[in-house]
């Protein structure tokens, strides 16, 4: 008894001893916790909500230790270029940073671990984002089965893209050439024989990561672009990928904005072609910039188009009669597809001058989203012309969280679901309307721990039964299944990301991949 009541009293005279104002120390556990964010400072015109979307960075397992993340706000009631932002990434950092106007963060050489990103917001008068957005990631660089790129035999230096994260994919007009990106890595691959063999140019380019887009020429294998810089700067090349030039984006792009897509167009007139460059800034700012090529001295250009931030852009195939350029933009509160006019004979280009432009890609009832969409993506059939509401049929996909999330089937103005059963990063559409056929990549493998990311099909996408076929083998990788035709449709082409990601092939229409 006389023990318990010494016990009683020290513990007693330890509370007691701490100073007014102190507390008792913190142990290591809860030391391992992520920082408390800080309690938003009211002014006394009342509270501003603050909310934070994370665009881009990894999440769920990935075989890569570079990431890069970028963020921007979702709302209309505060002006973007006034906020800063703080993050902490759980698991590497051991505090919060400073608020900074930066929108993106790098990481390098991360261990294999798991990890939290977390970014908050803080306006003007000092209000704090009470809950930071946040995303959950696993680095293992090395995941077993996975390969490094390997030598092709008798391939003469090539390589075989597997182990090798794909976030974009392109095809030449020859059937031949073939470009492939990894943006955290800034890496560009270029083949020269159908996807057999890959070699890395990277050197060539330029700009610092990440790599945000790449495009080729329709009718020129020889004419690609990248997006570097994180989205600032557009880097082109005429020859095939031997040289790149920067070209000036980053004079002209406004501030808070990054690329999103990138195309280019036919040739048209006296060798003329179009570049186009779309923009997001978080809060439905985004941009879509051009630059006519030769002919005129134009450099890049605000072709005017505002209150959307800009997921997908794509030239017509007719552009050289119906100069029309599409894209898919996402407002505060809605998706839609916009179309622009452009005037061959001079630089003057016009959106939305068709009636019911833009049009919202959904069905009636289920309402779209706001900006940020998770992914887009925009084909032609081959018969597409924009000059003739008829020939205005083209096959639009978007993602994200939301009910309405699929691929849509345009007919001018109309939208028609096409009923995918998961969430989709990709389409390509070969042949005409009535008679041809398309692709769609998954966004992400359908359970947890897979390593092959699904592709489906469909032999009649024109139709009101699109009849969608899974893939019985479906390409390696985790995620962004993005997939690619042929100049002839004889081969499709599926590159992904992830765990296990690689560039594979298909002779019977995505019903088996091979690498």
């Amino acid at each position: 008894m006389r023990i318990a009541s010494s016990l009683v009293g020290l513990a007693l005279l330890i509370i007691l001893s701490i100073p007014a104002g102190c507390t008792a120390p913190i142990t290591n556990e809860q030391s391992n916790l992520p920082p408390p964010a800080a309690p938003p400072v009211l002014p006394s015109k009342g509270i501003i909500r603050l909310k934070t979307a994370i665009i881009d960075g990894p999440e769920g397992k990935i075989n890569y230790d570079n990431v890069t993340f970028t963020w921007g706000t979702l709302l209309s009631s505060v002006d973007p270029f006034k906020l800063t932002y703080s993050s902490f990434l759980e698991g590497y950092d051991k505090d919060y940073t400073p608020f900074l106007p930066d929108t993106s963060r790098t990481f390098s050489k991360l261990p294999n671990k798991d990890y939290v990103f977390y970014v908050k917001a803080q306006d003007a008068d000092g209000n704090i984002e009470p809950v930071p957005a946040s995303r959950a990631f696993t680095v293992a660089a090395s995941p077993p089965g996975l390969i490094n790129p390997q030598p092709v035999p008798g391939g003469g230096g090539g390589y075989l893209l597997i182990g090798i994260p794909i976030d974009r994919l392109v095809v030449g007009s020859d059937g031949l050439t073939l470009y492939a990106l990894n943006s955290f890595y800034a890496r560009l691959y270029r083949s020269d024989d159908g996807g057999e063999g890959w070699n890395d140019i990277s050197g060539k380019v330029g700009g610092g990561a990440p790599w945000v887009g790449l495009a080729v020429a329709p009718d020129d294998p020889t004419f690609v672009a990248v997006a570097a810089n994180g989205g600032r700067e557009v880097y082109v090349s005429s020859d095939n990928g031997v040289t790149f030039n920067a070209s000036g984006l980053s004079s002209v792009i406004g501030g808070g904005q990054a690329a999103t897509s990138l195309a280019i167009s036919p040739a048209y007139g006296a060798s003329r072609r179009d570049i186009a460059v779309g923009t997001w800034n978080g809060a439905a700012g985004g941009k879509v910039y051009m630059d006519v090529l030769s002919g005129f001295p134009s450099g890049w250009m605000d072709t005017g188009l505002s209150g959307a931030d800009i997921f997908a852009l794509k030239y017509s195939p007719s552009f050289d009669s119906d100069g029309t350029l599409l894209a898919v933009g996402a407002g505060f509160s809605h998706t839609d597809l916009y179309m622009a006019t452009r005037d061959l004979g001079s630089t003057v280009i016009n959106w939305n001058a068709v009636p019911s432009y833009p049009a919202e890609i959904g069905i009636p009832g289920t309402g779209t989203p706001g900006t940020p969409l998770n992914y887009a993506d925009i084909t032609f059939p081959a018969d597409y012309n924009g000059g003739n509401s008829f020939s205005r049929n083209v096959f639009v996909s978007w993602s994200k969280t939301h009910p309405g999330q699929d691929v849509y089937r345009m007919i001018d103005t109309q939208a028609y679901r096409m009923n995918m059963p998961e969430a989709i990063a990709s389409i390509a559409f070969y042949g005409r309307l009535s008679s041809g056929k398309m692709l769609a990549g998954a966004a992400k493998c359908s359970g947890g721990g897979c390593f092959q990311v699904q592709t489906y099909f469909s032999g009649n996408p024109g139709s009101n039964s699109p009849g969608w076929q899974p893939s019985q083998k479906p390409p390696t990788g985790s995620s962004n299944a993005r997939v690619a035709w042929s100049p002839n449709g004889t081969i499709a082409y599926a590159a992904t990301s992830g765990s296990g990601s690689a560039v594979s092939h298909s002779l019977n229409d995505g019903y088996t991949w091979n690498q």
